[in-house]
């Protein structure tokens, strides 16, 4: 499943966090949070079919501060 987003144009920007879940709210897929580097995409892999998959983005500086998640969004996968 390939995830899109715009830049954030903060000049100290050091990546991106991916959080996926199985329940709304609760990011709890192994591996979560995702570092995804400076970048607008990602494809997630290995997601098993049967669920329906929750994801928030959150943003990173190079000092370690975090965004607010972004708006949730969720996908079925059957």
């Amino acid at each position: 499943m390939a995830l899109t987003w715009k830049l954030n144009r903060e000049p100290d920007l050091a990546g991106y966090k991916l959080y996926i879940g199985t329940a709304s709210g609760t990011y709890d897929f192994p591996g979560s949070p995702f570092l995804t580097g400076i970048v607008t995409s990602y494809t997630v892999s290995n997601l098993p079919k049967g669920h329906t998959y929750f994801f928030a983005l959150s943003a990173f500086d190079t000092t370690g501060n975090e965004s607010a998640l972004s708006a949730e969004i969720s996908k079925s996968l059957y």
